[in-house]
């Protein structure tokens, strides 16, 4: 087998404008959405996580990671994602020193439903091939989802782009090194921006037995 090691990286910097209040403190089983993430983090096979958090998820996660885990802070209210992955990705070049062939599966913080499984999956189908790609995008149903895995040699790429351009260029710029990972075992995960959001994410919970309304 060979020694590539997969890092996680939850993006948790966002200022939640589109739900009016801080959306990853909003309850989602015994706890809240961002901790559903992390358990699922915690509780799959990757090798080490960096959590991308603006202050108040940096104060909220104080004490609370165990080691190979790290926060870093992005707290430019005006940042797009690209932002967020640029400053996570030097989090994890400064703590685990990744190789190029190394890979780096980004998670977004609102979305809880992404599980150990899911996650678990994707990071072993980068893993295990002798020749992995540059991208690995997770599908549902033939719908791209999350998480993707990206080599770390590509994702070096974007780290001097400017903020107006978004990380999804690059499966664009490099469409023969993109390949799928069909998720069959989960529902194509909501991505938590809106009340309507919740409310969608809480009665499909409800359904499978998991509590969660905090609005």
């Amino acid at each position: 087998m060979n020694g590539r090691r997969i890092f996680a990286m939850i993006l948790a910097a966002g200022q939640s404008r589109r739900m009016g209040m801080p959306k990853l403190f909003l309850q989602y089983g015994e706890g809240n959405i961002l901790e559903a993430v992390l358990d699922g983090v915690m509780e799959s096979s990757v090798d080490g996580l960096v959590v991308v958090a603006n202050k108040s998820i940096q104060k909220f996660l104080a004490g609370q990671l165990p080691e190979e885990c790290e926060v870093a802070v992005n707290d430019d209210p005006k940042s797009e994602m690209l932002a967020s992955v640029q400053i996570g990705f030097r989090q994890i070049e400064q703590s685990f020193e990744p190789g190029d062939e190394d890979g780096l599966l980004v998670l977004l913080g609102d979305q809880p439903e992404v599980g150990a499984g899911t996650i678990t999956t994707v990071a072993e189908a980068y893993r295990l091939p002798r020749n992995p790609p540059g991208i690995l995008i997770a599908t549902y149903r033939g719908r791209p989802g999350h998480p993707t895995v990206f080599s770390v040699g590509m994702l070096r790429e974007v780290m001097d782009w400017t903020a107006d351009r978004r990380l999804n260029e690059l499966a664009g710029l490099h469409p023969d090194r993109v390949r799928a990972c069909a998720i069959t075992s989960a529902p194509w995960p909501i991505d938590v921006n809106t009340p309507d959001d919740y409310e969608r994410l809480t009665d499909e919970s409800r359904g499978r037995g998991i509590s969660g309304s905090g609005l």
